[in-house]
């Protein structure tokens, strides 16, 4: 689940690439990375993971900090080339808020992409989570200008992944990269969204808004260099409500007792407060 520090006022999420080799993982992350402003982003790293390689960096999707002063950033994880050792990958999606599956939709891919989602299935049971139950997105990457998305939906029912988002990406020249990513953002923010009103009773109240099923991420800053929009989630932290319960204020002397009533979300409590007055004579 992502990190939400109410005192730090920071949203943390990772997001795991995960797909075969030679499925554009790399790719993808290689171009998100260019398409970002330097000053949003982390050093895109290559870091040994055993006898693997993990590729990873972080950025924010905001140029500034949300209306209520939260700044949101993403961890971007994926493993290189061909990954000798599937606990590698396991650890991996350790902790992972969304995963982005990327398969080549070439028919000469079938059974490695097979096996690959059957692999991530067991992979997410060994920490007690679903692939249903974690924000994901299907991406077909092609690697071939002109290639078109007609294979979409069968590829996503023989690899029973119909009720994910599908989309279609070229990386030949990054076409539907970013989009897939906006997406997967999407649903990562709506379980944030989720979990904060289960928790609201318990903690600072931290709302945000979820985006409609089929709305753009956008954002009144440009965060991506060149032309593609990028996201806005709105968050806003509830006032609590206070109520004064009754106008006939109780005075005893130098002591005024003031009822009220305070709401934060549906918890309302009931309380008087005390104020004493002293009044200091000037010698």
């Amino acid at each position: 689940m992502a990190l939400v520090n109410h005192a730090k006022k920071e949203i943390n999420a990772k997001i795991v690439y995960y797909g075969p080799a030679g499925s554009g993982k790399s790719t993808a992350l290689s171009y998100i990375f260019s398409r970002i402003k330097p000053s949003l982003r982390g050093d895109l790293k290559s870091v040994p993971a055993g006898a693997d390689n993990l590729l990873l960096f972080d950025f924010s999707p905001f140029e500034t900090p949300l209306p209520n002063g939260y700044r949101f950033r993403l961890h971007v994880y994926t493993l290189t080339g061909i990954v000798t050792n599937p606990a590698t990958w396991k650890m991996t999606l350790k902790g992972t808020d969304g995963i982005i599956i990327m398969v080549n939709p070439a028919a000469e891919q079938a059974a490695e992409n097979c096996e690959s989602v059957s692999q991530l299935r067991d992979f997410l049971s060994a920490y007690g989570v679903g692939l249903h139950e974690t924000p994901a997105v299907l991406q077909l990457n092609s690697f071939t200008q002109g290639d078109t998305p007609d294979k979409m939906v069968p590829i996503a029912a023989a690899l029973d992944l119909s009720t994910l988002v599908t989309c279609h990406s070229n990386s030949a020249c990054g076409e539907g990269l970013l989009e897939a990513l906006a997406v997967l953002s999407r649903q990562v923010i709506d379980r944030v969204n989720a979990k904060e009103q289960t928790d609201r009773a318990e903690k600072p109240d931290l709302s945000i808004a979820p985006t409609a099923p089929n709305t753009p991420i956008t954002s009144a800053s440009t965060t991506l260099a060149g032309s593609e929009k990028s996201s806005i989630v709105q968050l806003s932290i509830d006032t609590p409500l206070v109520t004064l319960l009754s106008e006939d204020l109780n005075v005893e002397g130098t002591t005024l007792k003031i009822p009220l009533e305070i709401q934060n979300g549906t918890i309302r409590n009931s309380f008087v407060v005390t104020v004493s007055i002293s009044v200091a004579l000037a010698s």
